[in-house]
């Protein structure tokens, strides 16, 4: 199941736009194989901020036993490891080294581990003992995707499991679940205690994952060529507010069945707003960035600029993209209300 789409990327940097290909890459693999498959949640680009400390998770799978987290490398040419574990890349005609995917990918382990553990009471529950259980146990496995037009230059003493192609990856997580429930199975005969979430828990750590994820906000020197003459105020959308608080708060009251951003980015036409040009009338908009946001009419070409007031206070509200939607948002009541939808390209 998808809890979180892959985002649309903008930037004008060629390596920024790689990474971004290889990472749309692998959510179309990903969503292929799970759309429908409640045991394993998926969450692409998840961002998380702690103690001025940022860690951005290309994809991260979420299933019975634990967590999953999957590193995403664009790779056109052939990358290399050593007996040693050291990387390096075929770049402009010669070798390179670069860090190690898999180090990077363990390092969002700890961060996401202690981010959770932080919030251990309102997330797991406590055992028959009445003792809290802890994230401290939860298992965190690692893949490293590669863009399915790379090279993989294996090490000789080392199969080098954690790392294959992006095709490989669904394959590769299902058998790492499988493994877990394996150990599971009543026909084991090992002592081993195997981590396991229940259905609540898992419902509550992907409820806050979700809330808690911070998007990047778009830069202004992303879309620089865009018209905006004929610039004018356009009303305040009137819809259903939607409260939005990040602050954790007891499991049995906040969290409830899980929405996900797909559930989010498609509703139902009655559920959006039906904005038109002041111009021509149209209906026939779009929403794009230069310094802010704006409605551009894809009939008579002219823009609008986007001026929502918060109907609780009356102060200006921010607007916030999220795929294709954009939602309008006001910090001081907390409140988010969906804004608009653009067509798919």
């Amino acid at each position: 199941m998808i809890i979180k789409e892959l985002e649309q990327l903008e930037s004008r940097d060629r390596f920024e736009q790689a990474g971004y290909r290889a990472e749309s890459q692998l959510a179309f693999y990903l969503k292929r194989e799970f759309k429908d498959d409640p045991q394993f949640l998926i969450f692409n680009n998840l961002r998380l901020s702690k103690s001025g400390d940022t860690c951005q998770i290309d994809h991260l799978v979420l299933h019975r036993y634990g967590i999953i987290i999957i590193e995403s490398k664009s790779v056109t040419t052939r990358i290399a490891v050593n007996e040693l574990g050291e990387w390096k890349r075929w770049f402009n005609n010669d070798w390179q080294g670069m860090p190690s995917p898999i180090l990077q990918a363990q390092r969002q382990g700890k961060f996401l581990k202690d981010y959770l553990e932080d919030n251990v009471g309102i997330l797991l529950n406590k055992n028959i003992l009445g003792k809290q259980v802890h994230f401290t146990r939860m298992p965190i496995d690692v893949l490293v995707a590669v863009s399915d037009s790379g090279i993989i230059n294996r090490p000789k003493n080392d199969k080098l499991e954690k790392v294959c192609k992006a095709d490989q990856i669904s394959d590769k997580t299902r058998e790492i679940a499988a493994n877990y429930r394996k150990k599971d199975s009543l026909l084991n005969l090992s002592l081993e205690i195997i981590y396991e979430f229940n259905k609540n828990e898992i419902q509550r750590i992907s409820q806050f994952l979700l809330s808690h994820h911070q998007a990047i906000k778009p830069s202004t020197s992303t879309i620089a060529q865009h018209n905006q003459s004929h610039v004018s105020p356009i009303s305040p959308i009137k819809n259903t507010v939607i409260s939005h608080n990040n602050k954790p708060k007891p499991a049995d009251s906040v969290f409830k069945p899980i929405k996900t951003v797909k559930e989010v980015a498609k509703p139902t036409a009655s559920n959006i707003p039906q904005n038109t040009c002041p111009h021509c009338h149209s209906k026939n908009l779009s929403i794009l960035y230069v310094r802010s946001y704006f409605f551009k009419c894809n009939d008579c070409g002219k823009n609008t600029a986007i001026k929502n007031i918060c109907p609780t206070c009356g102060d200006r509200e921010k607007t916030r993209k999220q795929g294709l939607a954009f939602f309008t948002e006001c910090e001081k009541c907390n409140t988010s209300r969906l804004l608009y939808m653009n067509s798919s390209p």
